[in-house]
């Protein structure tokens, strides 16, 4: 049984040998020689400790969680774990205050995993009134100068807030029951 293979011309090889003669060598000597690199390629990110207000948006915003929100100890941790990363960069579009900015770092082997996680730490504040840690001192700034009318209500965590306002309203109402 003969196959029917398409024959190759020695024009068609000729041909692409002297294509390939003129456009040279396409490959770099990568590691001993420096990658092409473009403007458009996305690498790891970095956090600017002194900008961040550890408010969280872009954990939320992390498609492959490499960003994790840890809160303990009085303390808010913003912990990045580059394994995890897929370099999209949504993280920084949801920053708002700037903090994160991405890089063209790609090399990132090691063999040893504490190489590949940063952790940013933010003192949380108190509520005035139940005593829980609900925001980073950071963010309490951060929003007293966007808001500067929520001063009154900004010593108290969501629950404690929620309570004062709609008893406040209760009052104006001529309503003495305290809600709850």
């Amino acid at each position: 049984m003969s196959e029917d293979k398409p024959a190759t011309s020695r024009s068609t090889i000729l041909k692409a040998l002297e294509i390939a003669l003129k456009t040279g060598r396409v490959t770099r000597k990568y590691p001993f020689a420096e990658p092409l690199i473009t403007d458009e390629f996305r690498g790891r990110i970095e956090i600017d400790e002194e900008k961040c207000i550890g408010c969280g948006a872009c954990v939320l915003a992390c498609p492959p969680n490499a960003l994790e929100l840890i809160e303990e100890n009085g303390q808010r941790m913003i912990k990045y774990f580059i394994g995890r990363c897929i370099y999209c960069w949504r993280c920084i579009d949801v920053c708002p205050v700037n903090a994160i900015r991405g890089t063209r770092d790609f090399e990132l082997a090691t063999d040893n995993i504490d190489d590949l996680v940063d952790i940013v730490v933010h003192d949380m504040v108190k509520c005035s009134s139940c005593g829980s840690a609900f925001m980073t001192i950071r963010q309490k700034i951060y929003v007293i100068k966007k808001a500067p009318l929520t001063e009154n209500y900004i010593d108290k965590d969501p629950k404690c807030r929620r309570e004062k306002t709609l008893n406040a309203l209760l009052k104006r109402r001529g309503g003495v029951m305290k809600y709850e």
